[in-house]
Formats: C-alpha cells, structure tokens, sequence
C-alpha cells in the first residue's frame, strides 16, 4: 500500500504559472487590450493641438559672487562648471518666482483670455510651469526651453519673457548686484558688533589680569609646585619638631627629679627675669607669628614676579600678612620684654634643656603653623584655577568671536566693492550665457497631457486584462488547470494526463468481438444460460477506434509495472476507478482499462459496474454482453472458462431481495463476496466505483483494492476538493495514484507541464 505524503509542498508561483496565466486568457487580455487601444485612438483622433516655441541657452560657467561669503571661501570669486551647474540653471528657469514674474509681466487676462472674472498670479505662474519644459542638449551645457500655449503668438512672447527674466534671476542669485544695499548695511552692523566685542574683550582681560591663558595657567601651575614642595618640608620640619620636643622632655623629666632631691633648695633666684619669666605659650605663639611673616612675605615676593596686582592670590596673601602682623604687635605691646626675651631663649638654649624645650614647640607650633597656611595657600590656587579656566574659556570665546567678527567685515568689504561693480552690469550682457537660439516660430504639437491619457488608456487596457487575469486565476478559479500542479504543488502520484477531446472526436464502440469467438453463455450449454444477462445478444464485430485506448493502454501498463515493483502476484487483482465529481470520465477510463487488460495474451477481465443499475444506454457497450456480479463469479467457475475465446466480461453489481427488489452495492455486499472474488479464475478485476465524496461507498471499498485510479476532471476539480479525496482514500490504505483528463491546451506544453 501507499504510505500518503509526508507534507504537501507550499503552493509558490513561478513564470511559467505566469505565463500559463497569460496564454489561458488570451481573448480576455485581447479582448480589454483592444478597448483601451480604442479609447486611446480616438482621443488621439479628437485632440486639440498647442503651438510650440523653443530657445536655447549656452551656460559656458556661473560666476559665483554671493552677498556674504563663507570665511573659509577665498576672496575672488568662484567660477562653477559642470552638471550641477546645469541642474542648477534649470531649477531657476522652473522656479515659481521666475513664473511669478512672468506672469505679472504679460498679465493674467492674457495668459488665460476665455477665463471669465480675474485669474490668480499664482495660477498664472503655476500654469507656465506646467506648459514649460527644460532640458539638457547634447553638449551637456546647452539648456533647451520650450514652451507650449493654444496660441501661437502668446507661446513666443510668453519664452522671450522667460529668457530675459532667467537672465535678472540668474543675476540676482548668482552675483551680489541686487544685494548692494543689504550687503553695505550689514557691512556696518559687523562692524558694530565688532568694536563692542574688543571692548568687552580688554575690559575683562583688565579686570582679571589675564592676559593669556596659558601664561596664567603656567604659573599657577609653578607655584603650586613651589608650594608643595614647601608644605612637605614643612611637614618634615614638624615631625623633626617633635621628635625633638620627645628627647627634650626626657631630658627635662630626668633634670626635674634631680631638683627635686635637694639641689634647688639651695638656690635662690638671681634675678627679676627668673622670678619672673614670660609664660611658654607666650613665647611659642610670638616666634610661630614670626615665622609666619617671613613665609608669608617670602611667598609675596614670588607672587610679585609671576602675577599682576589685584590677582586673587597676592590679596589673600596680603590679608594673611596683616593678620600676622596685627598679633605681633598685640602680644609686642602686651610684652614689651617679649622680643629681648625670645632673643636671649635663642641664646641660652645650649644650656638649659627648660628654655629648649620651650623654643622647641615654638618651633613645633610655627610648623604646624605654616603647614595650615601652606595646605591653605594650595587650596586657593585650585580655586584660582577654577576662576582662571573659567574667565580664561571665556576670554578665548570672545577672542574666537571677534576673530570671526573680523573675518566677517573683512568679507562683506569686498563683497560691497563686487556689489558695486556688479550693480552696473547688464544682465543681458553677461559673459559666461550666450543665447544661442532666440524664441522660434510656434510650430504646432499636442499637450504632454493628452499624451498621458492615450498612453494610459493604451496601457490600461492591457494592464487590466493582465491584472484581471491573474485576479481570476489566484483569487477567484481554485481548480487544478494542469498536471504539474499535481505532482509539484501537491506532491500527489499522477500517472497520466489525457487531453480534451472533442466529441465528434471521440471514436465509436470501445468494446466489441470477434464474430466467430465463441461466447460463453451462448449455444449449447443450457447450465451457463440462466446467469446471461436477458438483454444480452449477438454482438456485432466491430472496430474499436475509440480515442480512449490508447491512454488506456499506457495505464494499463504502468499499473503493471507498479504490480511487478510491489510484488503482487496473487489473482484476481482488483482495480478501482473513481473520480471526484459526476462526469470525471471514470467510467470511459475504466471501460478502456478493462478493454486494454483484455488485450494480455491469456488474461480474462471482468468489468463491475458500481455507478448504475441500467447501462443498456451506454455507447460504450451497446449489444455486449451484460451479466450480475454473481452470475459473472458462476461463469469464472466453470471448467469451460479459460478455454473460452472471450477475455473481457462485463457484470452490474446488484444484489436482489426475495421480492426481486433491486437494492444498491455496498460495502457489506463486497466483504461477503471478497473469497468469491479471490476464488474466481478472473486476472484483472476493473471496479466502476462512484465518485468519491462524504457519504461515498467509494471510500470503504477503495482500502480493499490493489490498485485505486482517482481520475480528476480539469474543468471541476479544486485543489482542496483534491486535497480532501486523496488523504480520504490513503487513510483507507488505498494505494492510489492520479489520472488528470480533459486537459485542454490553453498554452504551449512547455509552459503546462505535460506528463
């Protein structure tokens, strides 16, 4: 049996389903093609002409001289070639100002007379553009304008006046002549904004008293060095301070203990001074001012060599030493001894510890000291870096702008000078256009429109006929039209393909006999008689030329082939054929396969006809022989039947009640008769089956066959309706396979597909 497909390809479509679309609906395509070609005639024939004039223009260069030029672009001016120059001359003869100016020029009622009440200018102008056109000669800088009006005069005058106002319009664009006053006014405004700029510039440069920005930031840059360096000797002066201060406290503790056992008991002050001393933090406090002083003032001479006056740094440094300043001479006048005394402590320190280690935290608090001013004096030159890069960034944008300024007014002066010259020249004159044809004569043509709408109705015709066509095909017409949609789109098993045939085409009898065989049923042999059909008789010998033999044949033997493949060897084998709609041709294909089997040396066929209970009316069969399904199973039983010269029978499965009703075939009746037909000496069985659809007994049946042929009619079947059937009959494990008729050849083979 044949396994059904893994997976039904998606459905694309390709050129030659184009194509095929096309040559299916020639007559259509014709038919709307010759309408729209109609149509397009007879507007042809019943247009109204327009009169044409032409002038030409050669454009050597274009002499660029704007009213203000970039700063980057040199001083003299820029001679321009090439086809952006062109496509730029074109864009001003087009322009709607240049149309605007036209059209007031030769006024409105002239342009547009049969326009009864007053015309826009801007419609005025948009019509001249509509009825101008521009082009681009051979040479690549010749510009060809034409413009086209009803009447003749107006077309001529209508062009002259556009060439002389391209000619002001390229002037005014191109050279600076129309913006003389614009370009000396704004000559002065630059120069206005320039002295207020200067003036803003050195006013800050003098209040802050940068004069560069580099220069100021160099030497911050040194003397925050400088000062870093101090603050570390500092710091290292201060732990050497203490250090210091630690042994000498030792010292004094060790020298303290000795006292106090008996040797100051025996001395006695000597002096006032003794008796008196001035207080440790007295004296500590007056030399860390002093030392303070000297830094500071120290630091001011360095400032002095680098910075102007009113810099942040000298006025903070300034503050500084008069604070300092002030307590000396606070604690000076509370301790007018306070100067000698620190004096003679600088002297008498070798010798006693006491006033050492009293000089030495002065020193240690004047280190402490100058490592606060020092880590203080660093923190003012980061802000003064702040306040520096900020008036510095400042000072280099008004710079920057009052180079631009000046570059500006540098330009817009020579500019007024070219205004100026320009300003006297006639635009006619100019050196770089030459008109190299004047207006022509109007010589009559038709309007760009009318030509449109032929062509469009031309082309609509056959576009339509396409559109509609394909429209039909993809949207609308679902039915399978060629065999290679079956094996392609559908992956389905198609065996053959059998074109329409007209019927006076067809052929006559498909199945007929020798007249001197002898019949089984006929003669002597009075048992045989009762199970010969009542109507059957003598059958006439005749030709079978019936169109359908030789499809049948080739099917025939592919069905053979695939028996051999398949292994299938018993007898008889059952075949059924069956369609999907009324009128398929399942019936003719099946008479033609059962006459074709027939035709195999030795072979007797049996035809069962499934569809009706009447076919004494069939052209096919006329006077043959016609039998019941069990009376034909009794005539293969006979011991005459193989030495019988008939092969092919023909039987109507119809089963009988006691009351001799006829009642339908179904599938019950098959499985009760199935070991009748597998006993039977039969070779070939042919089935006649109904079409299949939901209530079908085709469906139930097909599952016992060996071979089921689904014949497919081209004019009625769908691709679901396709779909549907097959996977029916392969659920029934049917082995089925496709016999696509009544192909009719809309296009060449090539282009359907032929299998």
């Amino acid at each position: 049996m044949q396994k059904p497909p893994s997976k039904v390809s998606a459905e694309t479509f390709g050129v030659q389903d184009a194509l095929y679309v096309l040559f299916k609906h020639k007559w259509l395509i014709a038919l709307l093609s010759a309408l729209g070609l109609g149509a397009a005639a007879a507007v042809y024939f019943n247009r109204t002409p327009i009169y044409q004039s032409e002038a030409r223009l050669l454009v050597r260069y274009v002499l660029e001289r704007a009213s203000v030029d970039p700063v980057q672009y040199p001083a003299r001016p820029n001679i321009l070639t090439g086809d952006s120059v062109i496509n730029t001359e074109i864009e001003i003869i087009t322009s709607t100002d240049l149309a605007l100016a036209v059209a007031d020029k030769i006024g409105t009622n002239v342009l547009y007379p049969e326009i009864v009440g007053e015309v826009l200018l801007s419609d005025a102008a948009y019509g001249i553009i509509e009825d101008m056109e521009v082009g681009i000669g051979q040479s690549r800088n010749v510009l060809h304008v034409m413009y086209r009006n009803p009447d003749p005069k107006l077309s001529k005058r209508v062009l002259r006046e556009i060439v002389a106002r391209y000619f002001e319009k390229h002037l005014e664009i191109h050279r600076s002549a129309a913006a003389f006053d614009l370009v000396a006014q704004q000559a002065e405004e630059v120069r206005e904004r320039l002295k207020e700029t200067e003036r803003q510039l050195n006013k800050l440069r003098t209040d802050s008293g940068i004069l560069s920005l580099a220069d100021s930031t160099s030497a911050l840059s040194s003397q925050r060095a400088k000062t870093q360096a101090d603050l570390m000797d500092a710091k290292a002066e201060f732990a050497e301070r203490n250090a210091s201060i630690e042994s000498l406290g030792k010292t004094f503790a060790a020298e303290d203990d000795s006292s106090m056992r008996g040797e100051s008991s025996d001395r006695a002050p000597s002096s006032k001074e003794e008796r008196d001393p001035l207080p440790a933090q007295v004296i500590t406090e007056y030399r860390t001012v002093m030392e303070m002083l000297m830094l500071l003032q120290k630091r001011e001479m360095d400032l002095r060599l680098k910075f102007k006056s009113g810099n942040l740094l000298l006025s903070n440094n300034q503050q500084h030493i008069s604070t300092y300043d002030r307590q000396r001479r606070d604690l000076v006048s509370k301790y007018p001894d306070l100067a000698a005394e620190a004096d003679a402590m600088e002297k008498n320190t070798v010798d006693n510890p006491k006033w050492n280690l009293i000089m030495e935290k002065a020193r240690l608090a004047s280190a402490r000291a100058k490592i606060g001013m020092l880590e203080s004096h660093l923190q003012e030159i980061a802000e003064q870096f702040g306040r520096q890069y900020a008036i510095g960034a400042e000072i280099e944008e008004i710079d920057r702008r009052k180079q631009m300024e000046d570059a500006e007014y540098r330009s817009l002066e020579a500019n007024l000078k070219n205004a100026t010259v320009d300003q006297a020249l006639d635009p006619s004159r100019m050196p770089n256009i030459t008109v190299v044809q004047q207006p022509t004569e109007p010589v009559k043509t038709y309007d760009r429109m009318v030509h449109k709408i032929i062509l469009g109705l031309a082309g609509g015709g056959i576009m339509i006929g396409v559109g509609l066509a394909f429209i039909i095909e993809l949207l609308f017409d679902r039915r399978i039209k060629r065999p290679i949609e079956i094996q392609t789109r559908l992956q389905l098993p198609l065996l053959l393909s059998i074109p329409y045939i007209r019927a006076k085409n067809r052929g006559g009898l498909m199945l007929c006999h020798e007249s001197g065989a002898p019949r089984i049923g006929q003669g002597g042999n009075s048992d045989l008689s009762a199970v010969i059909d009542e109507h059957a008789s003598e059958a006439h010998v005749r030709k079978a030329n019936h169109f359908m033999l030789p499809y049948s044949e080739a099917i025939r033997d592919r069905i053979i082939f695939n028996f051999e493949i398949n292994n299938v060897i018993h007898k008889p084998k059952l075949v059924a054929v069956t369609g999907l709609s009324e009128g398929a041709g399942a019936s003719t294909i099946a008479t033609g396969l059962a006459k074709s089997f027939s035709e195999i040396a030795g072979a007797k066929v049996l035809l069962v006809d499934l569809n009706s209970y009447h076919s004494e009316d069939s052209p096919l069969l006329r006077n043959f022989p016609r039998h019941s399904l069990n009376g034909a199973l009794r005539l293969a039983n006979h011991t005459s039947f193989k030495e019988g010269g008939q092969r092919l029978y023909y039987a109507s499965a119809m089963a009988r009640k006691d009351e001799g009703e006829l009642v339908a075939f179904t599938p019950h009746h098959l499985y009760e008769l199935m070991p009748e037909l597998q006993a039977s000496k039969f070779d070939y069985i042919i089935f006649d089956m109904p079409p299949v659809d939901q209530t079908s007994r085709t469906l139930t049946m097909a599952g016992l066959m060996d071979k089921v042929i689904l014949v497919l009619d081209a004019e009625n079947t769908s691709r679901d309706a396709l779909k549907w059937g097959y996977s029916e009959l392969v659920k029934g494990r049917a082995d089925v396979s496709c016999v696509f008729n009544k192909t009719r050849s809309h296009a060449p083979s090539w282009v359907i597909g032929r299998t």
